[in-house]
């Protein structure tokens, strides 16, 4: 229906379409029904390939949570009295120690701990900047939308992990001096959010284009609803899936992202740990001792797959087609 056409809408309620409930109780209007995401958890459990993933996520997770009160060996500090360095697993060190002596396993956990609490941080900080402006950028149009995909295009003439180097090394040494491990890790995370936003926000005002030229969309305008209403009541539940999908998907990238800065010495500093500078510090020692750089490296690909994994069934799971 043509916009301009919801002026032509008397606001009586024959003009509206029907507003009743379906068998599940949710309104049929804005919102999806129960019955819809019950047939997209279907398709989601159909796909084997995004339940492993799913899996996988959460046997990290729950790794990454309790591993370091369950295995208490330090991550930072090497045992004095039992010094081996670049040692092979061993029931002492299960998956070895590096080349200070420090424990690969404890060290990987709290590495664990890092990379999954950027992905988190990070795509949340994605979510609060980058859907409210495709939302303000899709509905409202004009002079308002120009301006925020004017800035999200200054933000794409820049290779997102190229920007996100450049923000790390130009702030890092400061922050890190002022707020110590904390405010790097901090630094990694906004830069991050900061190249992921302008991807996530298109595709939000793509999708809200869309929308908001919906039947019940117009409807709702006609009977003079307030812009509030309609966006977040009427729109904004449409976008979830998108939003759900894109953000997991990217938060592989997320993973890769924050290895590269820490593995460039952007990232979190030792004695502190993360994946990438394990991976890093093992580049020297390969002839050494090479599993040093293996269980690491396993560990990160196992949380792109993962992520890849969940992310493309929901991508099928949530797609409209797949639910006609």
């Amino acid at each position: 229906m043509d916009r301009s056409a919801a002026g032509q809408l008397a606001p009586t309620r024959q003009n509206l379409p029907a507003q009743g409930t379906d068998p599940e109780g949710e309104s049929q209007i804005g919102a999806r029904p129960r019955s819809e995401w019950r047939r997209s958890w279907s398709v989601f459990a159909a796909n084997r390939l995004a339940v492993a993933g799913l899996a996988g996520l959460a046997i990290l997770l729950v790794i990454a949570v309790v591993g370091p009160l369950v295995y208490t060996q330090s991550a930072t500090d090497a045992d004095i009295f039992n010094l081996t360095l670049n040692a092979w697993p061993s029931p002492a060190h299960p998956l070895g120690t590096d080349k200070d002596g420090i424990d690969i396993l404890a060290r990987l956990l709290a590495g664990l701990r890092v990379s999954l609490a950027v992905a988190l941080f990070a795509e949340l900080l994605n979510i609060i900047i980058g859907v409210p402006i495709g939302l303000a950028a899709g509905y409202f149009g004009g002079a308002l939308d120009f301006l925020l995909s004017r800035v999200a295009d200054v933000l794409f003439a820049f290779p997102g992990l190229l920007l996100a180097i450049l923000v790390a090394g130009v702030f890092g040494a400061s922050i890190g001096d002022a707020a110590g491990g904390l405010g790097r890790l901090a630094l990694v995370i906004v830069s991050l959010a900061l190249v992921s936003w302008p991807l996530l926000a298109r595709y939000v005002r793509a999708e809200v284009l869309s929308l908001r030229e919906r039947d019940y969309v117009e409807a709702a305008r006609a009977v003079g609803a307030p812009t509030s209403r309609i966006v977040l009541a009427h729109i904004a539940p449409n976008v979830v899936g998108l939003v759900l999908t894109a953000t997991t998907l990217d938060m592989a990238s997320v993973v890769v992202n924050e290895a590269v800065l820490s593995l460039l010495g952007l990232g979190v500093q030792p004695p502190h740990s993360s994946i990438g500078i394990m991976i890093s510090a093992a580049i020297t020692v390969l002839n050494i001792n090479w599993t040093e750089s293996l269980f690491p490296g396993l560990a990160l690909t196992l949380m792109v797959l993962c992520f890849s994994f969940v992310g493309d069934g929901l991508y099928d799971a949530l797609d409209p087609r797949s639910l006609r």
